[in-house]
Protein backbone atom coordinates (compact mmCIF):
# COMPACT_ATOMS: atom_id res chain seq x y z
CA UNK A 1 0.00 0.00 0.00
CA UNK A 2 1.28 3.52 -0.96
CA UNK A 3 2.45 5.38 2.23
CA UNK A 4 0.57 8.76 2.49
CA UNK A 5 1.95 11.30 5.15
CA UNK A 6 1.48 15.20 6.34
CA UNK A 7 4.66 17.09 7.12
CA UNK A 8 4.10 20.31 8.66
CA UNK A 9 6.79 22.49 8.02
CA UNK A 10 5.67 26.04 9.30
CA UNK A 11 2.40 26.43 11.76
CA UNK A 12 2.61 29.30 12.99
CA UNK A 13 0.55 32.51 11.18
CA UNK A 14 1.67 35.54 10.35
CA UNK A 15 5.03 35.89 12.27
CA UNK A 16 7.73 33.72 13.30
CA UNK A 17 8.32 32.59 16.87
CA UNK A 18 11.04 30.54 18.20
CA UNK A 19 9.73 26.99 17.86
CA UNK A 20 7.20 27.88 14.29
CA UNK A 21 8.23 28.61 11.21
CA UNK A 22 5.46 30.42 8.67
CA UNK A 23 2.69 28.30 6.89
CA UNK A 24 3.45 25.58 4.94
CA UNK A 25 2.25 22.21 4.81
CA UNK A 26 3.89 19.41 2.85
CA UNK A 27 2.00 15.82 1.45
CA UNK A 28 4.54 13.11 0.26
CA UNK A 29 2.90 10.47 -1.47
CA UNK A 30 5.33 7.90 -3.10
CA UNK A 31 8.33 9.97 -4.19
CA UNK A 32 5.79 12.53 -4.87
CA UNK A 33 5.65 16.20 -3.00
CA UNK A 34 1.97 18.10 -2.59
CA UNK A 35 3.02 21.27 -0.98
CA UNK A 36 -0.08 23.52 0.51
CA UNK A 37 1.33 27.18 0.62
CA UNK A 38 4.97 28.23 1.18
CA UNK A 39 6.04 30.56 3.55
CA UNK A 40 9.58 32.47 4.03
CA UNK A 41 12.30 30.28 4.21
CA UNK A 42 10.49 27.14 3.27
CA UNK A 43 13.48 25.77 1.52
CA UNK A 44 15.34 25.80 4.30
CA UNK A 45 13.00 23.56 5.82
CA UNK A 46 12.87 21.08 2.84
CA UNK A 47 16.37 20.09 3.51
CA UNK A 48 15.78 19.97 6.87
CA UNK A 49 13.23 17.24 6.09
CA UNK A 50 14.92 15.85 3.85
CA UNK A 51 11.81 16.14 1.16
CA UNK A 52 14.27 16.78 -1.28
CA UNK A 53 14.39 19.28 -4.39
CA UNK A 54 13.67 17.12 -7.83
CA UNK A 55 10.89 15.58 -7.38
CA UNK A 56 7.68 15.08 -8.85
CA UNK A 57 6.08 18.31 -6.99
CA UNK A 58 2.50 19.99 -6.83
CA UNK A 59 2.46 23.89 -5.39
CA UNK A 60 -0.59 24.84 -3.94
CA UNK A 61 -0.78 28.44 -3.00
CA UNK A 62 -3.96 29.09 -0.77
CA UNK A 63 -3.99 33.38 -1.18
CA UNK A 64 -1.62 36.04 -2.02
CA UNK A 65 -0.59 37.01 1.78
CA UNK A 66 3.08 37.15 2.28
CA UNK A 67 3.35 34.98 5.00
CA UNK A 68 1.78 32.08 2.45
CA UNK A 69 3.98 33.05 -0.24
CA UNK A 70 7.24 34.87 0.47
CA UNK A 71 9.15 31.13 0.48
CA UNK A 72 8.25 30.39 -3.02
CA UNK A 73 10.69 32.37 -4.56
CA UNK A 74 13.54 30.85 -2.56
CA UNK A 75 12.39 27.34 -3.12
CA UNK A 76 12.53 28.30 -6.70
CA UNK A 77 15.79 29.70 -6.64
CA UNK A 78 17.32 26.58 -4.73
CA UNK A 79 15.43 24.12 -7.00
CA UNK A 80 17.29 25.81 -9.75
CA UNK A 81 20.72 25.74 -8.10
CA UNK A 82 20.15 21.76 -7.29
CA UNK A 83 20.01 21.50 -11.03
CA UNK A 84 16.20 20.39 -11.31
CA UNK A 85 15.12 19.56 -14.11
CA UNK A 86 11.27 18.06 -13.71
CA UNK A 87 8.32 20.38 -14.44
CA UNK A 88 7.09 22.49 -11.38
CA UNK A 89 3.44 22.62 -11.42
CA UNK A 90 1.82 25.74 -9.23
CA UNK A 91 -1.84 26.25 -8.70
CA UNK A 92 -2.63 29.41 -7.50
CA UNK A 93 -4.16 33.20 -7.80
CA UNK A 94 -3.15 34.21 -11.21
CA UNK A 95 -1.93 37.25 -9.73
CA UNK A 96 1.10 35.25 -8.49
CA UNK A 97 2.32 34.73 -11.41
CA UNK A 98 3.14 38.00 -12.84
CA UNK A 99 4.92 38.76 -9.83
CA UNK A 100 7.04 35.43 -9.75
CA UNK A 101 8.28 36.46 -13.68
CA UNK A 102 8.70 40.47 -12.90
CA UNK A 103 11.08 38.93 -9.50
CA UNK A 104 13.07 36.46 -11.35
CA UNK A 105 13.98 38.79 -13.82
CA UNK A 106 14.83 41.74 -11.67
CA UNK A 107 16.54 39.44 -9.24
CA UNK A 108 18.25 37.74 -12.49
CA UNK A 109 17.18 34.05 -10.99
CA UNK A 110 17.31 31.54 -13.68
CA UNK A 111 15.58 27.86 -13.60
CA UNK A 112 16.68 24.79 -15.10
CA UNK A 113 13.30 23.46 -15.24
CA UNK A 114 9.92 24.36 -16.30
CA UNK A 115 7.02 25.37 -14.48
CA UNK A 116 3.42 25.12 -14.88
CA UNK A 117 1.23 27.85 -13.87
CA UNK A 118 -2.35 26.55 -13.02
CA UNK A 119 -5.04 29.55 -11.63
CA UNK A 120 -6.90 27.82 -9.41
CA UNK A 121 -10.72 27.99 -9.47
CA UNK A 122 -13.63 25.93 -7.91
CA UNK A 123 -13.61 22.16 -8.77
CA UNK A 124 -10.20 19.90 -9.90
CA UNK A 125 -7.15 21.63 -10.41
CA UNK A 126 -4.93 19.22 -11.03
CA UNK A 127 -5.21 15.28 -12.34
CA UNK A 128 -2.52 12.82 -11.03
CA UNK A 129 -2.06 9.10 -12.04
CA UNK A 130 -4.51 8.18 -9.11
CA UNK A 131 -5.14 11.27 -7.43
CA UNK A 132 -7.04 14.17 -7.65
CA UNK A 133 -6.59 17.88 -5.95
CA UNK A 134 -10.05 20.23 -5.73
CA UNK A 135 -10.37 23.75 -5.04
CA UNK A 136 -12.89 25.62 -3.32
CA UNK A 137 -13.31 29.35 -2.39
CA UNK A 138 -12.84 30.44 1.49
CA UNK A 139 -13.95 33.44 3.12
CA UNK A 140 -11.02 35.17 3.65
CA UNK A 141 -9.70 39.20 3.93
CA UNK A 142 -8.52 38.77 0.22
CA UNK A 143 -9.43 36.54 -2.38
CA UNK A 144 -8.48 32.84 -1.35
CA UNK A 145 -8.83 29.24 -1.56
CA UNK A 146 -8.87 25.58 0.22
CA UNK A 147 -8.00 22.85 -1.03
CA UNK A 148 -8.84 18.59 -0.88
CA UNK A 149 -6.39 16.38 -2.22
CA UNK A 150 -8.42 12.99 -2.72
CA UNK A 151 -7.01 9.62 -4.38
CA UNK A 152 -9.19 7.52 -6.72
CA UNK A 153 -11.09 4.19 -5.00
CA UNK A 154 -8.78 1.52 -5.18
CA UNK A 155 -10.16 -1.67 -6.74
CA UNK A 156 -11.43 -4.21 -4.28
CA UNK A 157 -9.36 -7.36 -2.35
CA UNK A 158 -8.34 -10.32 -4.72
CA UNK A 159 -10.08 -13.34 -4.17
CA UNK A 160 -7.24 -15.94 -4.58
CA UNK A 161 -9.36 -19.05 -4.31
CA UNK A 162 -11.81 -17.73 -6.83
CA UNK A 163 -9.34 -17.12 -9.71
CA UNK A 164 -8.25 -20.92 -8.66
CA UNK A 165 -11.72 -22.22 -9.46
CA UNK A 166 -11.97 -20.35 -12.58
CA UNK A 167 -8.95 -21.75 -13.73
CA UNK A 168 -7.08 -18.55 -14.34
CA UNK A 169 -3.31 -19.23 -13.88
CA UNK A 170 -1.40 -17.09 -11.14
CA UNK A 171 1.37 -14.57 -12.47
CA UNK A 172 1.00 -12.06 -14.88
CA UNK A 173 -2.84 -12.67 -15.33
CA UNK A 174 -3.22 -12.68 -11.81
CA UNK A 175 -1.45 -8.89 -11.64
CA UNK A 176 -3.64 -7.67 -15.10
CA UNK A 177 -6.72 -8.42 -13.20
CA UNK A 178 -5.49 -6.69 -9.75
CA UNK A 179 -4.88 -3.50 -11.80
CA UNK A 180 -7.94 -3.78 -13.50
CA UNK A 181 -7.45 -5.09 -16.89
CA UNK A 182 -9.24 -8.07 -18.22
CA UNK A 183 -7.53 -11.64 -19.76
CA UNK A 184 -8.30 -14.09 -21.86
CA UNK A 185 -7.73 -17.88 -20.37
CA UNK A 186 -7.86 -20.37 -22.86
CA UNK A 187 -10.08 -18.37 -25.29
CA UNK A 188 -11.97 -17.20 -22.61
CA UNK A 189 -12.38 -13.79 -21.14
CA UNK A 190 -12.36 -12.91 -17.46
CA UNK A 191 -12.93 -9.29 -15.65
CA UNK A 192 -11.71 -7.94 -12.67
CA UNK A 193 -14.89 -8.11 -11.58
CA UNK A 194 -15.29 -12.03 -11.15
CA UNK A 195 -12.09 -11.74 -8.84
CA UNK A 196 -12.10 -8.60 -7.01
CA UNK A 197 -14.45 -7.11 -4.29
CA UNK A 198 -15.95 -3.73 -3.92
CA UNK A 199 -13.98 -1.01 -4.84
CA UNK A 200 -12.01 0.51 -1.41
CA UNK A 201 -12.10 3.73 -0.81
CA UNK A 202 -8.95 6.35 -1.51
CA UNK A 203 -7.69 8.22 1.29
CA UNK A 204 -8.57 12.18 1.63
CA UNK A 205 -6.40 15.41 3.13
CA UNK A 206 -8.46 18.41 3.33
CA UNK A 207 -6.49 21.82 4.15
CA UNK A 208 -8.25 25.03 4.85
CA UNK A 209 -5.77 28.14 4.23
CA UNK A 210 -7.04 31.28 5.79
CA UNK A 211 -10.45 31.34 6.25
CA UNK A 212 -13.52 31.95 8.68
CA UNK A 213 -16.08 28.69 9.06
CA UNK A 214 -18.76 28.39 6.21
CA UNK A 215 -21.16 25.88 4.89
CA UNK A 216 -19.48 25.61 1.56
CA UNK A 217 -16.43 23.92 3.05
CA UNK A 218 -18.41 21.89 5.78
CA UNK A 219 -19.58 20.39 2.36
CA UNK A 220 -16.25 20.49 0.61
CA UNK A 221 -14.39 18.89 3.75
CA UNK A 222 -17.32 16.16 4.00
CA UNK A 223 -16.40 12.83 5.46
CA UNK A 224 -12.20 13.30 4.82
CA UNK A 225 -9.46 11.38 6.60
CA UNK A 226 -7.44 14.11 7.93
CA UNK A 227 -8.44 17.69 8.11
CA UNK A 228 -5.91 20.57 8.60
CA UNK A 229 -7.64 23.68 9.59
CA UNK A 230 -6.30 27.24 10.42
CA UNK A 231 -6.84 27.85 14.43
CA UNK A 232 -5.15 31.62 14.70
CA UNK A 233 -6.93 32.58 17.62
CA UNK A 234 -8.93 30.65 20.88
CA UNK A 235 -12.54 31.43 21.41
CA UNK A 236 -10.97 33.83 24.09
CA UNK A 237 -9.75 36.05 21.13
CA UNK A 238 -12.96 35.32 19.07
CA UNK A 239 -13.43 39.26 18.25
CA UNK A 240 -9.88 39.17 16.77
CA UNK A 241 -11.20 36.02 14.56
CA UNK A 242 -14.26 37.80 13.24
CA UNK A 243 -12.36 40.92 12.22
CA UNK A 244 -9.38 39.55 11.09
CA UNK A 245 -11.50 36.90 9.06
CA UNK A 246 -9.69 33.68 10.62
CA UNK A 247 -11.14 30.85 12.80
CA UNK A 248 -10.95 30.09 16.28
CA UNK A 249 -9.85 26.57 17.77
CA UNK A 250 -13.35 25.89 18.68
CA UNK A 251 -14.85 26.77 15.39
CA UNK A 252 -12.55 24.44 13.38
CA UNK A 253 -13.49 21.51 15.77
CA UNK A 254 -17.19 22.36 15.09
CA UNK A 255 -16.74 22.57 11.69
CA UNK A 256 -14.72 18.71 11.53
CA UNK A 257 -17.60 17.98 13.78
CA UNK A 258 -20.39 18.69 11.29
CA UNK A 259 -18.42 17.89 8.67
CA UNK A 260 -17.80 14.01 9.99
CA UNK A 261 -14.19 14.30 9.13
CA UNK A 262 -11.69 11.34 10.89
CA UNK A 263 -9.35 13.59 12.83
CA UNK A 264 -8.50 16.96 12.76
CA UNK A 265 -5.16 19.11 12.99
CA UNK A 266 -5.13 22.66 14.34
CA UNK A 267 -2.17 24.75 12.57
CA UNK A 268 -1.83 28.47 11.80
CA UNK A 269 -1.43 29.39 15.07
CA UNK A 270 -1.05 33.60 16.36
CA UNK A 271 2.23 34.38 17.71
CA UNK A 272 0.64 36.03 21.07
CA UNK A 273 0.14 32.31 22.23
CA UNK A 274 2.97 30.40 23.21
CA UNK A 275 1.79 27.14 23.80
CA UNK A 276 -1.00 25.88 21.85
CA UNK A 277 -2.33 23.88 24.69
CA UNK A 278 -5.63 26.15 25.77
CA UNK A 279 -6.58 26.11 22.04
CA UNK A 280 -6.19 22.25 21.63
CA UNK A 281 -7.96 21.70 24.91
CA UNK A 282 -10.93 23.79 23.56
CA UNK A 283 -11.18 21.94 20.57
CA UNK A 284 -11.20 18.60 22.04
CA UNK A 285 -14.33 19.50 24.17
CA UNK A 286 -16.07 19.59 20.75
CA UNK A 287 -13.93 16.92 18.51
CA UNK A 288 -11.82 14.83 20.27
CA UNK A 289 -9.86 13.64 17.34
CA UNK A 290 -8.10 16.63 17.20
CA UNK A 291 -3.91 17.20 17.68
CA UNK A 292 -2.21 20.59 17.24
CA UNK A 293 0.06 20.45 14.84
CA UNK A 294 4.35 21.79 15.56
CA UNK A 295 6.81 22.11 13.54
CA UNK A 296 7.91 18.99 11.88
CA UNK A 297 5.49 16.78 13.22
CA UNK A 298 4.65 13.64 10.63
CA UNK A 299 1.23 11.76 10.60
CA UNK A 300 0.56 9.03 9.23
CA UNK A 301 -2.91 8.45 7.18
CA UNK A 302 -3.42 4.84 7.01
CA UNK A 303 -5.29 2.96 4.21
CA UNK A 304 -9.33 3.16 4.75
Amino acid sequence: MTKLEVIFLGTSSAAPTKTRSLPSVAIRREGQVILMDCGEGAQGRFVKFGLGLNREMIVLITHLHGDHVNGLLGLLQTMGMSQRIRTLTIVAPPELFGWLKMTMKVLHIGLTFDVSFVPVRSGVVYRGKDFRVRAARANHSIDSWSYLFEELPRPGVFDRAKAVTLGIPEGKKWSSLQRGRSVLVGGVKFSPGQVLGPARPGRSIGYSGDTRPTRRLTKFFSGVELLIFESTFSSKDADKALERKHSTASEAASLAKEAGVKRLVLTHFSARYRRADALLREARGIFPETVAASDGLVLDVPAV
